[in-house]
Parts: structure tokens; sequence; C-alpha cells
């Protein structure tokens, strides 16, 4: 749990501020700081600034005492330091009397500071400069009343055959180091130093100085017992620790003055974070004083506490790092009851200019404005108090200062390079400011520092709010050249096909860019393009001086847009050139390869696509299969789709290239289909062995091939295979019998004869083959069959028609019927017996005995002829 520790202490510190003081000296001396210039041949001038109190009495004659080698040297130059002009008003709290050290209040006197210069010659060496004069006035920090003492360094040593020459740091007029401030408040004074020399500059907080080399000593941090803890409560006891005070109980540097804590961890034990904060960029300190003592005059020195900032200057000479001067300042912050009147609200700072990239951060104890070389930007400053807007009746009116020489100044806004600052409505309740920035490129760079003090009218205790509006200029890169590649845009690089075209476009950044005009006014920025290309670099249009073009390298080439601001001040300087490389690629080269380049009806081959390329970049691929007979839906992005066709099919994928180039190419592979084969042939007559139609085993049979077989690609082959099995007997009985090959050389096989009577299979069994690449596909074969009869025709030529069951009737066959016809004729060739199917069922019907003549006619038209003799 954090929380802010301020009451309990202000009881504290308090009581253990009301008695033990000293009385206060005369002098009044309360602040100082001493700079120097350099005039060239190890002359110098210096300035030493003096703040006291109004009402003390006017200081003795200040004399500059120069020292080469240390505090413990003597000094070898002096000068009396003589008073420029007189003493000027600092921090009225009431202009009753402006630029006077009227009092308005007893208990708050007025400050008021005097110039004091000497010119001096100090040859190359390390230089102490300083003056001192009576004692310091009650200090609440700072045991008994040490004099006032104020110094410089300066190391003006020559380095080889280089000389050295310093101006210090300047410290801000702005800023004024008797600052009042309010108990429980948060605060904020500047100590802002400018450095002509640009050397570099590190700030720190210090011990107030009684003479060279010795530091004041300070008194007990109020509260706090011999052990360096604060008494919370005693029952029970909770204590709280603040680490780093001096001795565990005494001021220091950097904790120069009460101030609130923030706490952390629980009883018995708390730990304090005491806030006193430097601010090294904004050259600031901000805290919140946390311990008032109602004062009985304007001496009293309870609420007053000395704080020294020292601006410690480095340079390199020759490689070497090193210091080259050091200044302090002096000052002096009081606290005071504000009552219910509130400081002014810190600076708040709002960009008013869209897409101009001009950063506002609104700190503690900074306002800090990002701004960017080139580019306009209106930046709207507000000053408000919170009693104001607490309470609407108070209107308290705010006074706002800034240096006299803002717009001016090249430490500024140097007369427009940077841009300008106007203030409205200054003494009302909200003045406000604006900035109009449009910083030229030499300002790139820059860190600008503008102390503001906001004041209320508050009486007779003014609010009183200090700001550092720290300005920082950064290089405006307002142009930019891209590459629109299928709807979407790509910055400094692209790469296309070669052979294809590509679409560039000139951006600005910052296109709402403008200018203000006389009118106090705004209007678009209007730029000029103008586009070229590197050396040897090829595809530029016919007009290159518009904002967005076509190109069509035939080579890599890099292109350069180069954006100009018509309108505005430093039009020369404030050009931008972009550029944007476009890569010239090879188109890819695709393949699709398939695994089966002949498929059997019915049958499927599976594709392969791919892709490769020369060059840089390589990318990667997608595929597309157009879509085509035998391939699915869901299989036309795949590289490896799986095809099924009914017929011959040629299939072609095109491959695509990765962005940025998306390169294509297409493929094709033939899928084809083998023919069907319908397997099919015919039966001749049977026939004896002598060649003509016959009934009687054996028989011969001749078969001829009449399969369909059409489109058979070259290569590829068609099988016969022919086959007879006897599968039933001459009864119909189902037989087992063996199937036998009698034919595979052609389509037609050479005559079979079958001695044995029953029934035959005939089986044609017809398939085509390829061989591709070393594999033999084989389609599924196509069978055919056709049963044959062989019969057992076995004429007789005696039967006895006795009844008697033996040789009763003319039998030829062993079956029933036969299936010829039969015709029987006795001796005179009368026809005695005919029978169209015949069935072994003639005995004679009763013809007397005797000779008999037959003819039988078969199914295929073969007749038999013969006798047959009837014995009674």
């Amino acid at each position: 749990m954090r929380k802010t520790l301020q009451s309990f202490i202000l009881l504290l510190f308090a009581c253990s501020l009301l008695g033990g003081l000293p009385s206060a000296r005369a002098s009044h001396l309360l602040g100082c700081d001493m700079t120097y210039t350099s005039l060239g041949n190890n002359q110098y001038r210096v300035k030493f600034r003096l703040y006291r109190d109004c009402s003390g009495i006017t200081a003795s004659p200040f004399t500059l005492s120069c020292r080469n080698g240390g505090c413990n040297a003597t000094a070898t130059v002096s000068a009396p330091l003589v008073q420029q002009g007189v003493p000027l008003a600092a921090t009225p709290l009431c202009p009753s009397t402006p630029n006077s050290c009227a009092n308005p209040s007893s208990l708050y006197p007025l400050y008021d500071f005097t110039n004091y210069e000497a010119t001096v010659t100090l040859p190359p060496g390390q230089w102490t400069m300083s003056t001192s004069q009576g004692s310091r006035p009650t200090i609440a920090n700072i045991v008994g009343s040490p004099d006032l003492y104020a110094e410089a360094y300066l190391d003006n040593r020559s380095s080889g055959t280089t000389t050295v020459a310093n101006t210090s740091p300047q410290f801000d007029p702005q800023d004024i180091p008797i600052q009042y401030v309010c108990v429980n408040q948060r605060t904020t004074f500047g100590f802002s130093a400018i450095e002509p020399d640009g050397d570099s500059l590190v700030y720190a907080l210090a011990a107030p100085l009684a003479s060279c080399g010795t530091p004041v000593v300070y008194t007990s941090y109020p509260g706090a017992n011999a052990g360096g803890v604060f008494i919370i409560t005693r029952s029970p006891l909770c204590i709280l620790e603040i680490p780093g005070l001096t001795g565990g109980t005494l001021f220091t540097p950097t904790l120069p003055i009460p101030v609130a804590t923030d706490t952390t961890g629980v009883c018995p034990i708390k730990q304090g974070v005491p806030y006193f904060g430097l601010n090294q960029s904004a050259r600031t300190v901000t805290f919140t004083p946390n311990v008032y003592s109602p004062a009985t005059s304007a001496a009293d020195g309870r609420n007053k506490y000395q704080v020294v900032v020292e601006v410690t200057e480095y340079r390199r000479v020759n490689g070497v790092r090193r210091i080259v001067g050091r200044v302090r300042r002096e000052a002096v912050l009081i606290v005071i009851n504000c009552g219910t009147n509130t400081t002014p609200n810190p600076v708040q700072a709002t960009n008013q200019t869209p897409n101009s990239n001009t950063g506002t951060i609104n700190t503690a104890d900074t306002t800090q404005i990002n701004v960017y070389s080139c580019n306009y930007s209106r930046v709207l400053v507000n000053f408000t108090d919170p009693d104001n807007l607490r309470t609407p009746s108070a209107h308290q009116l705010l006074t706002v200062t800034l240096p006299s020489n803002i717009n001016t100044d090249p430490s500024y806004l140097a007369a427009g390079d940077v841009g300008t600052f106007t203030l409205s409505g200054n003494g009302t309740e909200n003045p406000r400011g604006v900035f109009f920035f449009q910083p030229s490129p030499s300002q790139v760079g820059r860190t600008i520092r503008i102390n503001v003090r906001v004041e209320d009218n508050a009486c007779p205790v003014k609010g009183l709010q200090n700001r550092v509006i720290v300005i920082k200029i950064l290089r405006g890169n307002f142009a930019s050249a891209v590459a629109a590649v299928g709807g979407s845009t790509l910055l400094g690089s692209a790469a296309i096909c070669r052979g294809n075209s590509l679409s560039l476009q000139g951006r600005v950044i910052r296109p709402d860019s403008v200018r203000r005009l006389a009118t106090n006014t705004t209007q678009a920025q209007v730029y000029t393009y103008q586009w070229t290309a590197s050396a040897g670099g090829t595809g530029l249009p016919a007009v290159t001086n518009v904002q967005n073009i076509a190109v069509k390298p035939t080579v890599t080439t890099r292109y350069f847009l180069t954006i100009a601001p018509t309108l505005g001040f430093a039009q020369g300087a404030c050009g931008d050139t972009t550029s944007i490389l476009v890569r010239v690629v090879a188109p890819p080269v695709a393949r699709v390869v398939t695994n089966n380049a002949y498929i059997c009806p019915g049958g499927t081959a599976t594709l392969q696509a791919s892709a490769t390329t020369t060059g840089s970049p390589a990318g990667t691929y997608t595929y597309a299969f157009r879509a085509a007979n035998g391939l699915a839906t869901a299989d036309l992005t795949k590289a490896n789709p799986t095809v099924n066709p009914t017929v011959t099919t040629r299939y072609y994928v095109t491959a695509s290239g990765s962005a940025p180039t998306s390169c294509t190419d297409t493929a094709s592979v033939l899928v084809r289909v083998l023919p069907g084969v319908v397997a099919n042939f015919t039966t001749a007559d049977s026939v004896g062995l002598n060649g003509q139609r016959t009934n009687r085993p054996p028989v011969i049979f001749t078969f001829k091939d009449a399969s369909t077989v059409t489109g058979l690609p070259q290569g590829a082959s068609t099988t016969y295979k022919w086959t007879y099995e006897r599968v039933r007997d001459i009864a119909n009985n189902r037989v087992s019998g063996t199937e036998t090959t009698f034919g595979t050389a052609s389509a037609t096989p050479g005559p079979l004869q079958l001695a044995i009577a029953g029934y035959y299979r005939i089986r044609l069994t017809t398939l085509v083959s390829i061989v591709n690449g070393g594999v033999t596909t084989t389609c599924t074969p196509s069978v055919k069959e056709r049963i044959v009869l062989v019969p057992d025709l076995q004429v007789p030529n005696v039967i006895t028609p006795n009844g008697d069951g033996q040789n009763d009737y003319f039998k030829v066959s062993t079956v029933s019927t036969t299936n010829s016809k039969i015709e029987i004729f006795n001796r005179w060739g009368r026809k005695v017996y005919e029978q169209a199917n015949y069935a072994n069922n003639w005995g004679g019907d009763n013809q007397p005995a005797g000779v008999y003549y037959y003819l039988l006619t078969a199914s295929n038209g073969a007749q038999t002829k013969g006798w047959i003799e009837v014995v009674r």
C-alpha cells in the first residue's frame, strides 16, 4: 500500500522548528550565481548575480578572486565586480507597485536581484573564480549563518596545439531562484542554462558552499530521531524509515527540504521514499513540500530552504573528454501556506494537426513537443487554474510569462526557422498559446527549452507554477514510394516477373501538411513529383512528373521519387527523395507428371505438380488445376491430385509464386485411358473329319474373333486366350471338366476337334495392356462364352421289336431326344416314318421284317444315311 505521509510529519516538523533557530542577520543575501563569457585572447567577462530580500541592508561591494590550481592556491587575478544598473524586482506577490520592493505583506517580503560584472585575463590553466560576503540570513536547512559564497570553474588549458576558450552555461533569466512554494502542493521550479559552445551539460544537486571546497553544515531533518526514523505511532509502535538521509538525520543536497513521502510496507516498520526529483532533460526540480510553520516576520527563516544546482560542462579536446567548466546557482525555496488557493495547472499542449506526427507529452514537470522538419503543425497550449474549475466564482486571473524574445531569439524559435508563438488572453482566466511549427531542416537535432511561469492573482499569496516546454526537432521524412501488387502495397522493395508491369505510387506521409498564409489561415500543401531510374535501369514511362506511374523493367531497377513542397518557407530545403527497388525475377518453370500415363477404364492416376526458378527469390508456389474430366473440385488446388478420367484427358496446372512476385507458369500432362475391349466371336458349323457336316464325333469346330477394340495407342497390345471345357454330358448332366487352352497366338484360333459327346463351353478372354516407363498396365479382361454340342450319333443296323426290352427300338443316340429329324423308307422307297425331333422311339411300327432306309438331318443340316434291318 502506498500513500502520502503529510499531516503527522507536518506536526512533528512544526514543533521542531519553533525554537532553537538563530536570529536573522541583516544582510539578507539569499542566493547567487556566477557565469562567464569568453571575449577572446584569454579575456573573460564574469557575471555575478545576487538575489536578496528587499527588506535587508544594501550589500557591500564585491570583489572577484581568481585562483589557478584549486582552493589552496593563492588568487593571482582579482577585479572589482561592478554593479550593472539598478536592482530588478523578482517575484512580486501582488503588483501594487511594479518593479519595486514595496512590501504587500509583512510576512511575505519581496525580492530583487542585482547584476555585477568584471573583465579579467586568465591565461591557460584551471581557474576557480569566486566572490563572497557577509553572512546568509537564517535558513532552515543550514546550521548558523555562513558566508554567501559564489564560484565558477574554467579549464582553459591548451591541448597540444589546440587552444581552449570556453563560455560557461548561461542561466535563463526567466528562472528566478527565489521561489514561493505552497505547502502540500506539487511544485516545479526550473534552472535551465543555455550552452553557447555546444558542450555537453550534466546537472546535479549540490550543497551550498561557505567557502572554496567547504560545504555548509546541514541541519537535522525535522521529525527524525537519532536513528534516522520517524515515529508514526507509539502504541502500537509504528516507525517510518527514510533511507538516504545524511547520518540518518540530516538534510542532503538531494533532499534539502521536507517533502511528502511515499510509503511502502506495513507497521511496525514502513519504508519511506521522499520525492525531490531532478529532471536532467527538462532542467527542473519537482517536489511537494509538506512542512509549514506560521511565520512571525518576513525575516523568519523557518520556511526557507537553500537549494543548489551545479552544471558541469564536458568537451572532447583532441579526442579526450574533459571538464572545461562548472557553474552553480544557489536558490531559496520559501514554503508558504496558500490556504485554499491552488497553483495553476501544469501546461497542457495538444497537437491540432492530424497526421502531422507531432507528439505532445504532458508530465508533472515538463511539456514535451516533438515536431518534424518541413512539416506544418499547430499546437495549442492551454493554461488553467483548478480554483476556477472547482469554484467558478473564483475568477482567478492567470499571468503567463515567457521569454520576451521567444519568436526571434536563435535559442528559441529562431525568427520562424522553427516556428512562431502567439499568446492570447493573458491576464484572463484561461490564457492560450499557439505554436505554429514548420522547422527548417537546418534545425534538425535541436532541443529547445522554454521556461514558462504561470501565476494567479490570489492575494496576499499567489499560486505559482513553473514549467519547461521542451521542443525537440526531428528529421521529417515526408515522402515515400510504394508498389501496388494485387491490391496491396509494398514499401522499400518489390519483385515482379519478367515482362510484367507494376504500379508505383508516390505518397506524402503527411498529406495534410499546410503553410500559414498571410491571412492567418491554412491551405493544403501542393507538391511536385519526379521519378527517375537508377543507372542502367529500364521501364520508366514517357511521363515521369506525376504522382503515380506504371513501370515495366526488364532488369532489376531502383526507382527514385523526389517530392518537393511548393508552398511555405524553406521550400528549396524541404524536398525529400525516396526510392523503391523493383527486382525483376525469372518466371518459374512449372512441371506436372503422372505416375500412370495410361490407365484402364475406371482406373486412377496421380498427378504431381512442381515449379522451379532460377535466381532469387526462389519463392514458394501454389497450384491450380483446371477443372476437367475426372478431377474433383476439392482437388483443384492440390499439388498432387488423383484423377479418374473416363476418356483420354489433358490436365493443365498453373503454378503461382508467393508474394511479392506472384509469377506464374502453366504446364500440362496427358493421361490416356486405354480403350475398352468387348470380347466376341462367331462359330462355324461343325464338320466331321471329312470336312462335311456330321452328327457323329469326332467333330471339328472353327471360331472367328469378333471382339471390339478401337483407338488402341501405339505400343499397346491386345491379348487373346481361347479355351474349351466339357461342362455337361450328352444327357445334359453337369460334369467336371478341365479348361483347356487351344489358342493364344492370334485373334482366330485353329480348328478345334472334339471327340467326346457332350456340351462344351468355348471361352474367349480378350485384354489390352501397355508398357510405359518399364511399368506394364493391364486392363481388366473382357470374356465371351458360347456352348457347342458334340453329338453322340451311333446308328445300329438291326432291331428286334419283340417286347423283351432288348434292342426293341431304333436308337441313334444315348439321349432321349436327338434334336435331329428322322425319315425312314421301305425297300420300295415309300416313307413309312417321320419325326421332327427324333426321340429314339421307332420300333418298326407294325412294319414287316425287312431292310429299311433312314435319313437323319441334324439341326445344323448335317445328314446321316443308312439302313436298318427289322427282325421279328
